[in-house]
């Protein structure tokens, strides 16, 4: 009878495997299949009827954030992942906030917007000349991260002045699994340059998938399950405020990054 059971288990683990194999290149495929369509039919409208640059971007990244919420929600129904939330629900009428995250997993980024509102973020620049996702980001008004470092400043204040709030992942890659994360210095000093309060959010992937180095077919033993979490928010303002500003912003950079390693116990 035992054998017979793990006989049963093994078929069903070996099924659900490749039912999720299958289900993952389906998902991966509609995504590049959404942005065309996207390209083709959503774009030309909204270039025709929209006033101005800021209406476009503004309702371009609306559709951007209901259609990534429905991409996701169809890969929780195919059984290849699942999201839950903590205390996003304070979050959504925040404005003006720059918003970081550790970066475990390659849907990150489409988790984050699709669950909040007025989010800027920066692509790389094969995204901006991307033939079909570079006609998104671009009517989006997403930041280039290959611009010259006085006009990225600029660009970022000025969003954050009209209240519209950045995307940024400060590690500059993927989180590496069992590892203590490291930040890079440009948040701290776009947020003390732009005199912008940091909103910090954490985000688990259980078991770990889609991570550095890794290819869409190399799937977990079982669904990937996702907990994005909102953290406190760190003021630009610190006690070290007549200090020289590369001491103000490395001080940031270790208090934040002394929380997630802390917080994520990594």
């Amino acid at each position: 009878m035992l054998e017979e059971k793990s006989s049963w288990n093994a078929i069903y683990q070996k099924l659900n495997f490749l039912w999720r194999l299958f289900a993952t290149a389906l998902g991966f495929s509609l995504f590049g299949s959404g942005g065309i369509a996207v390209c083709l039919t959503l774009l030309p409208f909204l270039l025709l009827f929209a006033e101005n640059k800021y209406q476009r971007s503004n309702r371009i990244r609306l559709i951007i954030k209901y259609l990534f919420r429905f991409y996701l929600s169809i890969l929780e129904f195919l059984g290849i992942l699942s999201i839950k939330t903590k205390g996003l629900e304070r979050l959504q009428n925040m404005k003006g906030k720059l918003i970081i995250c550790n970066h475990p997993s390659l849907l990150d980024v489409v988790i984050i917007m699709s669950r909040l509102n007025h989010i800027q973020c920066v692509v790389n620049n094969k995204l901006w000349t991307n033939p079909f996702v570079g006609m998104i980001v671009r009517t989006a008004g997403y930041i280039r991260n290959d611009i010259d470092p006085k006009n990225f400043l600029q660009e970022c204040q000025e969003m954050l002045d009209r209240g519209e709030n950045i995307l940024i992942f400060p590690e500059g890659t993927r989180t590496v699994p069992s590892q203590q994360i490291k930040m890079r210095r440009g948040f701290a000093n776009l947020a003390l340059f732009s005199k912008a309060d940091i909103q910090v959010l954490t985000l688990r992937c259980t078991p770990v998938w889609l991570i550095k180095g890794s290819n869409w077919y190399d799937i977990p033993p079982k669904r990937a399950d996702f907990l994005l979490s909102a953290g406190p928010i760190f003021s630009h303002k610190n006690d070290c405020t007549d200090s020289p500003r590369s001491i103000r912003v490395r001080t940031l950079v270790k208090d934040i990054q002394h929380y997630y390693n802390e917080n994520l116990k990594i």
